[in-house]
């Protein structure tokens, strides 16, 4: 009775004290929109070699880049959250010991934006499910809403980051085209000149209805 009792009142002490966790989790699928219009050239039947498990991993580092991280940190407002950056709040007596004593890392070490960063990936966690083409975000707080609004804000960018450089690529191309397509369409019409001029010169189009001997 004695130890049961006792471990009840450390176990009502333990979540009394501790800090809940929330944990919110969104999915990307990776899909590949192509056709046989836009790569004529390729089979779209089958397994792309474009998604394959290596670039599914690399979409997953994507995912976790610091660029990514500082557009979702600034879109989340996690600079001014004591959760993200620990010099908001004042050091407990324990950590600014340790610190002094060089045990532990003193938040003053570091600059405010590394800070939040390293809290930032703390919380972070991406991973490929199973052998799919489906990403999992899980992102994590003491908030349940910004857990929530965590996993879909990060998801959200990475599709945004995806969308452009699809547009960058198109504009790309584009941009050659139009720098390509005069001179090719000049070089069209000097070669249906010259085809005109040799169906002439041998009299391969004759008669008031301009056509050819054989069709005559």
């Amino acid at each position: 009775l004695l130890m049961t009792s006792l471990a009840f009142v450390g176990s009502v002490a333990f979540v009394s004290v501790v800090t809940p966790k929330y944990t919110g989790e969104a999915k990307v699928i990776l899909e590949n929109r192509d056709n046989y219009y836009t790569r004529p050239d390729k089979e779209t039947r089958g397994q792309d070699p474009a998604l394959d498990a290596e670039a599914v991993q690399s979409q997953v580092q994507a995912i976790m880049s610091r660029d990514l991280a500082k557009t979702v940190i600034q879109k989340l407002k996690l600079n001014g959250l004591e959760e993200f950056d620990p010099v908001k709040k004042q050091p407990g007596l324990l950590s600014t010991v340790m610190a002094a004593l060089g045990v532990g890392k003193s938040p003053l070490s570091s600059s405010p934006e590394e800070r939040v960063l390293e809290n930032y990936f703390n919380k972070l966690l991406v991973y490929n499910v199973g052998k799919s083409r489906v990403i999992a975000v899980e992102f994590s707080s003491k908030d349940p809403e910004l857990a929530a609004r965590g996993a879909n804000v990060i998801a959200d960018e990475f599709i945004i980051t995806q969308q452009e450089a699809k547009k960058s690529t198109t504009a790309g191309a584009s941009s050659w085209l139009a720098k390509n397509i005069e001179p090719l369409r000049a070089r069209v019409a000097e070669a249906e000149a010259r085809v005109e001029a040799y169906r002439a010169e041998h009299w391969l189009l004759i008669g008031a209805i301009n056509a050819t001997v054989a069709t005559q």
